[in-house]
């Protein structure tokens, strides 16, 4: 007997189990905030439960995420809703943008100085790193927070074995590779998944594994320009295959999410713009 693909869901995430707020933070963010952020309760509680995320386990992880000032809560009779916070859904919105925006293109480099605790943090939050004493560098992405020491320059030869040592080192290159050559392994199965009769459920429940597992690498991936990386970086076919998959199980996903998910005014559009648009985009990368 063929397992299930909700069942395959369930064991893409087996080694690193859904902690509920993270599992919630990723269905907001590939659902609800591209449909106006608002989610019925009882849909919430649906979805985590097939992850293995009980009804108990939800409700905490929501009342913490209200508590952070990333959900607000909201009642219509005997129902409740959870909206994203106006400041939640424009993290939300650009952090999609690594997600589902264009691949990473070459660029240059911000060197930033700094002696400052609490500065030093926000950059390495931001995806520098520390190249001794008070000397931080990034790729010079558009998102990159800049102080007053700072500025931009182009680095030297990329090919140069000293130069991709010092990368392989300080942005810890290797860790990463091994983790988008884990991703490839876990999720290069659920092509074959494709080609099989799927319900808009199980789509929906593949996909979300997909994106949860993806974008936990994705977030501490630095986006060094592909001119600095290495020939057989994994982190190119991990992006390709997640393109593949998200783009092969979105038809049937999307649908299940317009015929059972919904808020306040009713049922969740099953593909507004920003959906066409984001599969629009995304599907450039294959």
């Amino acid at each position: 007997m063929q397992e299930s693909s909700a069942f395959r869901a369930e064991r893409f995430l087996k080694s690193y189990p859904p902690k509920a707020a993270q599992l919630i933070v990723t269905i907001y963010g590939d659902i609800v905030e591209p449909r106006g952020g608002v989610l019925w309760m009882g849909n919430l509680i649906s979805l985590c439960s097939g992850f293995g995320v009980n009804e108990s386990l939800v409700r905490t992880a929501v009342s913490r995420l209200v508590s952070k000032g990333q959900l607000s809560g909201e009642r219509d009779g005997r129902r409740s809703f959870y909206a994203l916070t106006e400041e939640a859904r424009n993290e939300y919105h650009l952090a999609a943008d690594l997600f589902f925006g264009p691949s990473d293109s070459d660029c240059d480099w911000i060197i930033s100085v700094s002696s400052v605790p609490a500065e030093q943090d926000k950059l390495l939050r931001a995806g520098f790193v520390n190249l001794g004493g008070n000397v931080f560098i990034a790729a010079d992405r558009h998102d990159r927070p800049l102080n007053d020491v700072s500025f931009r320059s182009s680095a030297e030869d990329p090919n140069s074995k000293s130069f991709r040592t010092l990368l392989r080192s300080s942005f810890k290159l290797n860790e990463l590779s091994d983790e988008y050559m884990e991703f490839t392994k876990r999720y290069q199965p659920m092509d074959a998944v494709l080609e099989k009769t799927l319900s808009d459920q199980e789509a929906l429940l593949c996909r979300l594994a997909l994106v949860h597992d993806y974008r936990a690498i994705r977030f501490r991936d630095p986006r060094l320009p592909p001119g600095a990386l290495p020939d057989d970086w994994p982190g190119h076919e991990a992006h390709r295959l997640f393109a593949v998959l998200y783009t092969g199980l979105s038809e049937a996903a999307d649908n299940f999410i317009g015929q059972h998910l919904m808020n306040q005014a009713g049922l969740l559009g099953a593909t507004p713009a920003p959906i066409k648009s984001r599969l629009e985009t995304i599907s450039k990368r294959i």
